[in-house]
């Protein structure tokens, strides 16, 4: 359960408790600034292992953000945009990504950490990072594909999807890209590209508008 410790009765700042966010971890966030509704500004992330109750680390964010719901408590739904867990690369820790301001277009940035087990530390990840700045929000992670997957949009009518490997000791490779463009009215436009055998190829298709989101509507029915 998400609690608050102080809410700003007895001190300018804000500390709330944040318990459900990550399996590894219980987090508590000293932020700058709380109205009624959202809390906003230069925050302290404090990391705290849940296995031994010590304090692991601490991270920073010049821009941090999370609602508030009616009793001044932090929304959990926003919570998880702010501090996300994850495994990023694939090596069976939790990982931790930050919010630390937004883009242009309000999807928010994040500045994201790698667990150094061996020194028990998180890293930050300037690749992983650079990679949210340049794509419309976080990415997120396909674990039985050990994939990242990291997403582009430009207005209502064009998405482009990028998925990642992570190569230890190098980093992330790109392998595949799914470009839709459905700017025209009477077709849709997708573009598939995919790295194999250290080359890239290239498939393009031109639907009818009406047939593709109605493959695509049953695609996702077949899915759920």
């Amino acid at each position: 359960m998400t609690s608050v410790l102080l809410g700003g009765l007895c001190s300018a700042q804000n500390i709330f408790e944040l318990r459900d966010v990550s399996k590894s971890f219980n987090v508590i966030v000293t932020i700058e600034t709380c109205n009624e509704n959202k809390c906003n500004g230069k925050a302290t992330v404090d990391l705290y292992d849940k296995g031994i109750s010590r304090k692991y680390q601490t991270l920073f964010s010049d821009d941090f953000y999370f609602d508030l719901n009616e009793s001044r408590k932090p929304v959990f739904d926003s919570l998880k945009n702010s501090v996300v867990f994850d495994d990023f690369n694939f090596d069976a820790t939790e990982d931790v990504a930050i919010r630390n301001g937004n883009s242009n277009h309000e999807s928010p940035f994040y500045e994201v950490y790698l667990n150094n087990t061996s020194t028990q530390r998180f890293v930050l990840s300037d690749e992983l990072t650079n990679l949210v700045h340049s794509n419309s929000g976080m990415f997120k992670t396909d674990q039985e594909r050990e994939r990242i997957v990291a997403y582009q949009k430009n207005g209502c009518c064009w998405n482009l999807t990028s998925e990642y490997l992570f190569v230890p000791e190098r980093g992330i490779l790109k392998v595949l890209e799914f470009e839709e463009d459905t700017r025209d009215p009477e077709k849709v436009k997708t573009v598939k590209r995919e790295f194999m055998d250290y080359k890239w190829f290239a498939k393009t298709t031109i639907y009818p508008r009406e047939r593709y989101f109605k493959e695509e509507i049953n695609e996702n029915t077949e899915r759920n």
